[in-house]
């Protein structure tokens, strides 16, 4: 197991309560939204994993559980939609085959999951303190999320699927943020996390664009301390079809120190959604590297859909 991560003294007050890993109850006009979301990235089996799940105040909720790898379709994609009752919480929440067990110690979570197509038991440590974007000198912007706890940890357990079963001990990540998102605000945004096998760097970088203006939250993990990330600079490439293919990413941290990162895909799903404000989400599996180290990550995309198609098309007419 790896050792405590500490967080650098200057780090900013997270503004986290003691119960804020627990569900969060609608505010005076009855809104309130939770999502929680659980990864690992496999390289050496050419695999990615994903959970995330949404609560509203209202108990409407739902989830995306996915592995996915090179081929072009995942090797699991399982999307479910329902409603949670009032008396339910995230330290012990059932929706279909899924569940949650995540109490209120802000360190701790275990999902499970089993359908006809697979079964899942995913335990999760987290490493440090959780970080919230608060602490980053941009802030975390009203319109994403109240706050939001972002976690490195280590995760145990197995995932099972069409007779092959591999066996987890590695590192992974989780967050949960909760507040109303509006979704029509941003313009894009780049969501990054990578770790190296044995923690000594792990990045978790967002990259958003919303109202004309770029801001960036996100944290830098170097040798044993976890400091606020305070600008990006950062060059994607992008396939015809606008799913992302690579990145390279430079970092400086609150206090001046320079981290470069560079990520490959090696795998892709899109999380398409409808709707008034129909969005774009495209995740990519990686190979990476951290100041030259090898790691593995997760690069996500997030794009209006009008926009992306307009892309395309104009990527189609290009000579």
């Amino acid at each position: 197991m790896i050792e405590w991560i500490k967080s650098a003294p200057e780090l900013t007050d997270p503004g986290y309560r003691p119960g804020d890993d627990l569900r969060h109850r609608p505010d005076e006009g009855g809104k309130a939204r939770d999502s929680l979301f659980w990864q690992v990235i496999m390289p050496d089996h050419e695999l990615g994993f994903q959970c995330y799940l949404y609560l509203t105040g209202t108990g409407k909720a739902g989830f995306n559980l996915i592995l996915w790898g090179k081929d072009r379709r995942p090797h699991v994609l399982e999307q479910v939609q329902g409603d949670v009752p009032e008396t339910m919480d995230f330290d012990d929440l059932q929706l279909a085959g899924l569940r949650v067990r995540q109490p209120a110690d802000q360190k701790t979570a275990h999902i499970s999951f089993e359908s006809e197509k697979v079964r899942l038991d995913y335990g999760f440590e987290g490493f440090h303190a959780p970080f919230s974007y608060r602490s980053n000198p941009d802030g975390l912007p009203s319109w994403f999320a109240d706050n939001r706890l972002e976690q490195s940890g280590w995760v145990k357990g197995f995932i099972e699927w069409d007779g092959r079963r591999i066996e987890l001990d590695r590192i992974g990540h989780r967050d949960h943020s909760w507040g109303v998102r509006h979704w029509q605000v941003p313009q894009h945004w780049k969501w990054l996390v990578a770790y190296t096998p044995d923690a000594s760097r792990i990045v978790n970088a967002w990259i958003w664009m919303a109202k004309g203006e770029w801001g960036v939250g996100g944290y830098i993990v170097r040798d044993g301390e976890l400091l606020p990330i305070a600008s990006v600079n950062q060059k994607a490439v992008f396939d015809d079809d606008m799913t992302q293919r690579s990145i390279d990413v430079t970092m400086t941290d609150i206090r001046g120190g320079i981290c470069e990162m560079q990520m490959e895909r090696f795998g892709l799903v899109k999380l398409p959604t409808g709707g008034r404000y129909a969005t774009m989400i495209m995740e990519a599996a990686c190979r990476a590297t951290i100041d030259g180290k090898p790691a593995a990550g997760q690069f996500e995309c997030q794009w209006p859909q009008y926009y992306l198609d307009a892309m395309i098309d104009l990527n189609k007419q290009a000579p």
